[in-house]
């Protein structure tokens, strides 16, 4: 019989660990770590059958994206078990782990890839991946379809991101007839003031910029989309700088995607180096950087007459999840906040629901508050499970 079981992720954010089994088969979504900074009940992921521990015969993993809260726990998964995830988000994060955990690359290398509507066969489960925005570049949902039952799990999602206003339309064309979406709501127990779109920020951004000749931005090297936003952003005649291995992941983009939108086509990025200062101070500039001293180095030359941007989620410099050394790498510099999140409003949640149309049910994934659904969706069903619970379908 089919059932669905959420290992970890019913009561919290992040950490996710998702399980949709047939009698002759199992396809797990994402096994995440958890975040810093979180309330967690149970702390540890539980050995998990046919995924780090026991048989793995027809088992198969989906990512659905690389943020380390959906695959930072990938080293416990058995070896024997085929892993699946984006082509481009496969890459970015063997870029990652070049620079940083070099003891993963070929672990990551074994991973095998797919294309948005490729639909992979796992015994009686299949499982077709569909491309949707987030703060991670190549980020998917998955409609797995079991025993006549077919879900939606929506991985981290938003409704306002540079390539988000196509969502709904493929969802209305891809995820029809489905019973159950297992769904994220991250943002119902946070801050519900609607969120800033890609595209404003972007705008804002091009007037911060206007006001200063010398422009420092701390984002996250992996979120694409920002990047092109301050990208597109920076007035005509200034440079575009940072460092050779945030390059190396705008030029992995580049190639895959610039030749179907030219949003991404990163080719005007410059990788730093001292010859490039007398450049820089005639003709000013956008430089993305990142915590550590290579990047202190260059912002102490213009402290004083430059702006700085910190474009990442504000918990990481407050105490919900502080990074201490962020905050100090920070400290000297005055700075405008401008980010908007990578995930779905409450409002977003709710016209996905009413977009979708399940015929049985949501099950809330990815949230601390999963009450909080009920009152979103009254006139829904919501289904409140506990981290091992088995919803039999």
């Amino acid at each position: 019989m089919a059932q669905i079981t959420i290992h970890r992720g019913t009561h919290q954010i992040g950490g996710c660990v998702t399980e949709i089994s047939a009698d002759n088969a199992r396809v797990f979504i994402d096994i995440g770590d958890n975040l810093p900074g979180e309330n967690h009940n149970n702390s540890e992921l539980p050995p998990i059958d046919g995924l780090t521990a026991g048989s793995c015969d027809n088992s198969a993993l989906f990512l659905t994206h690389y943020h380390g809260d959906h695959i930072g726990l990938l080293d416990r998964v058995l070896s024997e078990i085929p892993v699946y995830m984006g082509k481009t988000a496969k890459a970015i994060q063997l870029n990652s782990a070049e620079r940083v955990s070099p003891n993963k690359v070929s672990m990551l290398e074994k991973i095998q890839t797919f294309a948005p509507l490729d639909r992979i066969k796992n015994g009686d489960i299949t499982v077709t991946p569909l491309m949707i925005d987030h703060s991670a570049f190549d980020a998917y949902m998955f409609l797995i379809e079991v025993d006549g039952t077919r879900i939606l799990h929506t991985g981290d999602f938003r409704l306002h991101g540079v390539r988000s206003r196509k969502t709904l339309k493929m969802l209305d064309c891809y995820a029809k007839g489905i019973d159950y979406i297992i769904c994220e709501g991250t943002t119902l127990s946070r801050n519900a003031e609607p969120p800033m779109s890609e595209h404003e920020l972007r705008r804002k951004a091009a007037e911060l910029m206007e006001k200063s000749p010398y422009v420092f931005v701390l984002c996250a090297s992996t979120n694409i989309d920002r990047i092109g936003a301050f990208y597109h952003a920076n007035p005509k005649g200034r440079l575009f700088i940072c460092d050779k291995y945030q390059k190396k992941q705008l030029e992995t983009v580049r190639q895959a995607h610039a030749d179907k939108s030219d949003f991404y086509d990163f080719k005007y990025v410059l990788d730093y180096a001292p010859n490039l200062d007398k450049l820089m101070e005639e003709r000013g500039f956008c430089m993305l950087v990142r915590q550590g001293a290579f990047f202190q180095r260059v912002m102490e030359r213009y402290k004083g007459r430059s702006l700085v941007i910190y474009s990442m989620w504000t918990g990481y410099i407050d105490e919900r999840a502080l990074n201490s050394g962020l905050r100090d790498f920070l400290s000297p510099y005055p700075y405008q906040v401008l980010h908007t999140s990578g995930h779905a409003s409450p409002n977003d949640i709710k016209r996905l629901y009413d977009s979708v149309k399940p015929n049985r049910g949501l099950i809330p994934i990815h949230t601390d508050k999963p009450e909080l659904f009920r009152g979103l969706i009254p006139d829904g069903t919501i289904i409140l499970l506990d981290d091992g619970e088995a919803w039999q379908l």
